[in-house]
């Protein structure tokens, strides 16, 4: 896909993913804002290198969070099980419940397939 680009909106590209303005990420690869301006509106091709350089950003965002899961719920754990003040060892019991799905009364979907595809069909549960 970044074969068919030239290495300006190669670069563009990647400095646009990862969270530059396009006045910012003009100046630093030499080219007028409007130049990059018309390449999101006209140009198929650098749009879709964009998107996937911006999906690329976002999960390995995702797989930096995923992997603090466990020290963020062994934290918040602690604070619950360990607090002197009731108001903590509260507010930690409920972000546990809250987080876990159970503190709210959303029913889970059914595990019939068919039944899934006439929801989705006609738009309700049956």
């Amino acid at each position: 896909m970044s074969s068919e680009l030239s290495a300006k909106q190669t670069q563009a590209a990647l400095l646009l993913a990862r969270g530059d303005t396009i006045t910012t990420a003009a100046e630093q690869i030499g080219v007028n804002r409007m130049t990059i301006q018309q390449w999101l509106k006209k140009d198929d091709n650098f749009n879709a290198y964009l998107n996937s350089l911006k999906r690329e950003f976002v999960d390995a965002g995702r797989s930096a969070m995923r992997a603090s899961i466990v020290t963020a719920i062994d934290t918040i754990n602690q604070l619950m099980l360990s607090s002197t003040n009731d108001v903590v060892r509260l507010n930690a019991a409920k972000e546990i419940l809250d987080r876990a799905g159970l503190a709210n009364d959303k029913p889970i979907g059914s595990d019939d397939v068919s039944k899934l595809q006439q929801e989705r069909e006609f738009g309700f549960s049956f």
